[in-house]
């Protein structure tokens, strides 16, 4: 595959662009900087994942590198606690897909070394929540100005046990009104629950308010922003309306 003009220009990207971005990524890990390093990691890792999945014999880097940025992403949205060790293990998997893009360059693919890692990737992620975080608290709801705001009570939300009370909320609202999600006793909400309140937009005016910074970074991580509108707390959202 080494003659391949396609192959060539992608390693030629990877070595001089891609590669630095995740050094300066892993490095901000290193150095707690967990949010920014994260968010530098993302870009590059997806482009991979993307041009991988179009190159011919290169499709399982491009599944092992979604494997990681999905972890990735559930160490972004708090579903897996940002401890030494799960940093630890993120890095090693970032560093291995350029392993696996060199082994599968020269045919030599250590598949038993991708599925150990795989594997402790799996038991951290099972183990990311506990019970108690995962039974979910549910919503207060409440009226204001034809509003309807929605409270939610949980300090991170990203399980569907977590989120659903939020939905089924939203359900018993006439199409066409206007909700603000309070989000002032969140620590973190998942791209997966923030995905599901988006999906909502369609048929609701959705707003949020009170975002921690970590809620905020993967609301415009994931573009959900284009959908759900942020207001700094209750009272701007009910001045600007």
């Amino acid at each position: 595959m080494s003659d391949d003009p396609m192959v060539e220009e992608f390693f030629s990207e990877v070595n001089d662009k891609y590669y630095p971005q995740v050094m300066e990524g892993l490095e901000m890990l290193e150095s707690d900087d967990v949010a920014e390093g994260i968010e530098i990691l993302s870009r590059p890792l997806h482009t991979i994942k993307g041009v991988t999945g179009f190159m011919a014999g290169f499709e399982p880097a491009s599944h092992f590198t979604h494997k990681i940025e999905d972890f990735l992403k559930k160490v972004q949205g708090g579903e897996v606690e940002s401890t030494s060790e799960n940093l630890i293990l993120l890095s090693r998997g970032i560093n291995m897909i350029f392993q696996v893009l060199e082994q599968l360059r020269d045919d030599t693919v250590d598949e038993e070394e991708q599925e150990e890692l795989l594997a402790l990737i799996t038991e951290a992620s099972a183990s990311g929540q506990s019970e108690e975080t995962v039974s979910g608290a549910g919503v207060d709801v409440e009226t204001r100005d034809d509003v309807t705001i929605i409270r939610v009570k949980d300090p991170r939300v990203h399980q569907e046990s977590q989120y659903k009370p939020i939905i089924s909320a939203i359900l018993f609202i006439e199409p066409g009104d206007s909700i603000l999600v309070d989000l002032s006793q969140v620590l973190t909400f998942g791209s997966t629950a923030w995905g599901a309140l988006a999906s909502m937009g369609s048929t609701f005016k959705v707003a949020a308010c009170n975002l921690s910074s970590d809620a905020k970074q993967t609301l415009y991580a994931w573009g959900f922003d284009d959908t759900i509108t942020v207001y700094p707390d209750e009272d701007t959202y009910f001045t600007t309306q």
